[in-house]
This record gives structure tokens, sequence and C-alpha cells, in this order.
């Protein structure tokens, strides 16, 4: 799903999304300062939220919690909640496909899947669509209308190469950045990039700030890849690495600018096979650290017949997840990670969220 054929061409799209409102949240907690006339002083940015998915020894999802059921720490230190929803409260969700070349005879169950996932969600939850290959396409804005997104569904269409992590950017920064309440987004991907400007290091601040949890079903195409790789450059079926993909790869194994060849159809096959391993093990642990530092998770589809089922498993999640607020003892704005813990108090049940998050800077 990484790979251009010999007839692409670079084309990044841009996206001219429509300005979101400002939102101020005009309730006020026991934590926040008060001016003599009540009002408060303390800016809303402060307020670090928390999305928590709470589950027994078995996996169930647990409900019926409440605020006096968690604990909190930041940096090892305890918090006061001041902030505190039930599942009952609607969440924003990004629909991301990859619609690259290995996924060609496989759009029809993309879509049956992505449906199904329609299904599980309740008709107050907003969702987008967003669709990738070596350019961006959002296909619809955030919306509670099923017949809309419906109809985003029915444009996508398969095409080459695979802009990861522009995508990504364009979905947390311009399609959820000033969205307020529950976020998050939704990636079927094999999560090799191969165009676009953006890269996992340039990402990863911007996920970290971003409040959003992102769950990635993660396609097994290393085999698909690996066979269209090995095909000589006189056949118009293979494919070819990107050179934004042996940068990447020749920068892993510390090899020098010179010693990095540019043309992949002088690239022996197995130095073909190693680059191939090798971008799919970093694409692998940069999905991981994804999913983890943002409280998301990573969910493996060895088969494509298996999406349904595992778009189900995410939605069952974001439907019993708990949002945690709270005003921290240390309101320093210096930009550094603070890191974070989720009890629960109740024996026998375990919270997952983000394991931390950047202070905002002055």
């Amino acid at each position: 799903m990484k790979l251009s054929s010999t007839r692409c061409s670079l084309l990044l799209c841009t996206l001219l999304l429509p300005s979101i409102a400002a939102y101020a949240q005009s309730s006020h907690s026991p934590d926040k300062p008060m001016k003599e006339d009540g009002s408060t002083i303390r800016v809303d940015t402060d307020l670090v939220s928390v999305e928590a998915a709470v589950t027994d020894k078995h996996g169930a999802n647990a409900r019926a919690l409440d605020a006096d059921d968690f604990v909190i720490y930041e940096d090892g230190v305890a918090q006061r909640i001041s902030n505190f929803a039930t599942t009952d409260i609607p969440f924003n969700v990004v629909i991301v496909i990859d619609t690259s070349g290995s996924t060609r005879d496989d759009v029809q169950l993309m879509k049956k899947a992505a449906r199904r996932f329609l299904n599980e969600l309740r008709p107050g939850d907003r969702v987008a669509v967003v669709a990738f290959n070596e350019s961006v396409q959002l296909l619809t804005h955030l919306t509670s209308d099923r017949n809309r997104v419906e109809r985003a569904l029915g444009l996508l269409e398969p095409g080459s190469g695979t802009a990861f992590y522009d995508a990504l950017h364009i979905t947390v920064d311009a399609v959820l950045g000033k969205v307020p309440g529950r976020k998050a987004i939704v990636v079927l991907t094999d999560g090799v990039d191969s165009f676009g400007s953006y890269t996992f290091e340039r990402l990863r601040p911007e996920l970290e700030k971003a409040n959003t949890a992102a769950y990635f079903l993660e396609l097994n195409t290393e085999n698909f890849t690996e066979a269209g790789l090995l095909r000589s450059c006189s056949d118009r079926a293979h494919f070819r690495f990107s050179n934004k993909q042996l940068r990447k790869y020749y920068d892993s194994v510390e090899r020098t600018r010179a010693e990095q060849p540019s043309d992949h159809c002088l690239l022996p096959a197995d130095e073909r096979r190693r680059i191939n391993q090798r971008l799919y093990e970093m694409a692998r642990s940069e999905m991981t650290q994804i999913a983890d530092r943002t409280g998301g998770r990573v969910v493996p589809v060895s088969d494509i017949q298996q999406l349904e089922p595992a778009y189900a498993q995410i939605a069952a999640e974001l439907r019993t997840q708990y949002s945690l607020g709270y005003y921290p003892t240390n309101d320093a704005h210096d930009g550094k990670w603070r890191s974070l813990r989720v009890e629960v108090k109740r024996p026998g049940l375990i919270a997952r969220a983000k394991p931390g998050y950047r202070a905002p800077v002055e």
C-alpha cells in the first residue's frame, strides 16, 4: 500500500478547509481560580483531558463508573479530577482509509466494513472521512448526517503511493484541530509512508498535543508488496520504492548520502527485500508509538475479511470510554513532557489511557 507504479507522479493535494470557530467552555469547576466577581481567570487550555478505556481481566469493557472510581497521576502526583463525562457524551471520529495500489481489489470490502463501523456509532456522534494514496482527500467534514457519510464512502477509489503522514497531519490539524470534546481517528493502512512532506519525526509533536486517540487497523501487505518489488522494471505491473522511502531506509542504516542508490531499478533483489522488510518494521513501530502516545491502539488485520469485526471492536471501545479532566498542580507552561497514569479503584479493573502530554508553551 505504499508504492507507486511506473506511471505515478507525485501530487500532493492541498485542502482548503473552512475555519472552525473557537470554542470556549462555559462551565467552571472548583479547581479554577476565581476573580472576586466569580468569573474564571484560568484559560481552558490548561485543562488536561484524558480519555480512558476500562476493561476487566477478560477484556470486557467496564460500564457505570463515576469520577470517584478514578485516580489520575501526573509525574507521580495525584491530581484532583474536575471534569468527568460518561459514554453518553458524543464523540468526533475521522475514518481515514488508505486507498493505495495494494487495496485495488479490496475497495468494496473496505467500504462495507466502514459502513458497519458507522452502524456501531450513536446518532449524535459526528464522523468525517479522509482517503489517501499519493494525495489526500477530505471526502466529508464532521457530520452526524449518516447519508452524507455513506455518500463519502462511495467516493473511495484506489490509487498509488501512500501519503500516510500527510494524511494524519491534515486529519489532526485541519479536520479536528479546533473541535472540542472527545476525538478519535481510525486509520485503515499498512502504515508504510512513501509520499508527501510530513515524516514521523515531524508529526509526532503534533500528535502529542492533539488530544486525539489514534487507532490503526494494520493491514498486512508485506508479501504482496515484496512480490511487486521483485518484478523486473520492464514489467508494467512492477512496484518501485519512492525517493522518500529510500532516504528513510538508508538514513536508518546510517549510510552516507554518497552511498545511497537513487535508482530503484539498479537495486539487486536481496537489497529490495531488505529495504522492504525494514520499511515495514519501522512502520509497525511508528504506528505502535503513535497509538501508545495518544491512548489508542493497533489492531492487526491479517486478512481483509477481518475488517468488519476489527471496526466493531474499536467502536465498542469508543462507546465505553470515560472522559476525565483536571487542572494540573504543575501549571508551568514550559513545553515539557508530563507523564500520566490512570488507575481504577475497583478491584479487577484496568484503565488504558495516553501515557502523557506535552505542556503548553507561553
